[in-house]
């Protein structure tokens, strides 16, 4: 049994390094203002495009993948969870509201979104709040003076990468 050991070992750590190698994520573009931007593939065909914008200890993200499927995140803060019918709004827009099936890991919170236009409507506004149902739990989100331009980064990572 123990000459099977190093074998299992190698064949373990082979296996660790093939599903690492599998999410290449790489840089796309400049950064600014506090956003960085990425492509990564998660799968063959598949490119999850990012803007992260780290800024005061807070770290946003809005993304679409090349599907043309976009979400937002936030830092859970502990939340573990899905939350049907959450809502995501810019605040003072009452025709920007829409309600997402949202999802927490207890490392991030996901809040996948209608479609790419809706995130073009978020970043134009720089800011958006959710408020999770049948709870107290709501947040403000702010994206910065730039979100636009960042999201269009993304929407032009996504065409570059097969959307």
């Amino acid at each position: 049994m123990r000459s099977v050991l190093p074998i299992l070992l190698a064949l373990a750590a082979g296996i660790a390094s093939t599903s690492a190698a599998s999410a290449q994520s790489r840089l796309f573009g400049q950064g600014f203002d506090g956003w960085t931007f990425t492509a990564t593939t998660e799968r063959p065909g598949v490119v999850n495009c990012r803007a992260t914008r780290k800024v005061g200890g807070r770290d946003d993200i809005m993304a679409m993948r090349n599907d043309w499927k976009p979400y937002l995140s936030i830092a859970a803060e502990g939340r573990r969870g899905k939350w049907p019918g959450t809502y995501v709004y810019v605040p003072g827009k009452k025709h920007l509201e829409w309600r997402v099936p949202a999802e927490a890991n207890g490392a991030r919170m996901w809040f996948p979104m209608p479609d790419f236009g809706t995130v073009g409507d978020i970043a134009a506004a720089g800011v958006y709040e959710f408020s999770v149902p049948d709870s107290e739990d709501t947040g403000r989100i702010p994206l910065g003076k730039r979100a636009g331009e960042a999201w269009e980064r993304v929407n032009q990572c996504v065409l570059a990468n097969g959307g």
